[in-house]
């Protein structure tokens, strides 16, 4: 199992508020959307990452999501989990500051869904079980990173990010940008700032070891 899908797992785990699961929904998606024909459409991975959406739907708005099990495909041996919601979709995806009242999607989420530090803590935790990564640091380069969309959402994120002094940026990829991370130490503050504590302590016992 990757160090990416230990954290995630660990993160699905955690137990909100209210309001910082509607904050954590609209992070996870604002990234990984898809609306059409009155019907929302998400992809994950991990069947841990799928049943927490399908809980914090659920539990939010008194809806049922379907989850259907595909195959992945020839680059991935990896099960790919679909959920769709059709019931008062068009509701919470203005709920969760995901589309305006025309259905166009919104540049970056209203101000009530980080209005505090929780909240705040709480999109970003919604970002990386969407679209984020961590490099192993037992294997590989120190790195973090979202591949994010929209240069709107990926400034946004950078943003939320430097505001807790990170030192994060945004480089343009054929398909979409990529916000990263390449300070060990400022990788570290970011699994704390998600309150993924055991993480913290992995990452933080290999990265003192290969410091010394």
């Amino acid at each position: 199992m990757s160090f990416t899908t230990n954290i995630k797992e660990e993160i699905t785990r955690i137990e909100n508020t209210k309001l910082e699961s509607i904050a954590e929904l609209s992070g996870f998606l604002r990234n990984n959307g898809y609306y059409e024909d009155g019907i929302i459409s998400l992809i994950t991975e991990n069947a841990t990452v799928a049943k927490r959406i399908y809980t914090l739907v659920k539990d939010i708005y008194d809806v049922y999501c379907e989850i259907e099990t595909r195959k992945g495909n020839n680059f991935s041996k990896n099960n790919l989990y679909l959920i769709t919601l059709e019931e008062k979709s068009e509701f919470i995806l203005k709920d969760l500051s995901v589309i305006d009242d025309s259905q166009e999607l919104l540049d970056e989420p209203a101000s009530y869904i980080v209005d505090s530090e929780e909240e705040i803590r709480a999109y970003l935790r919604g970002c990386f079980l969407s679209k984020g990564s961590i490099n192993d640091p037992k294997t590989s380069r120190y790195h973090l990173e979202f591949l994010i969309d929209s240069k709107s959402e990926a400034e946004f994120i950078k943003q939320l990010l430097n505001g807790f002094y990170l030192n994060s940026k945004v480089l343009s990829r054929e398909k979409g940008y990529m916000v990263y991370l390449k300070e060990a130490e400022k990788i570290g503050d970011f699994l704390r700032i998600i309150s993924a504590n055991q993480a913290v302590l992995y990452y933080e016992d290999i990265r003192i070891y290969r410091d010394h």
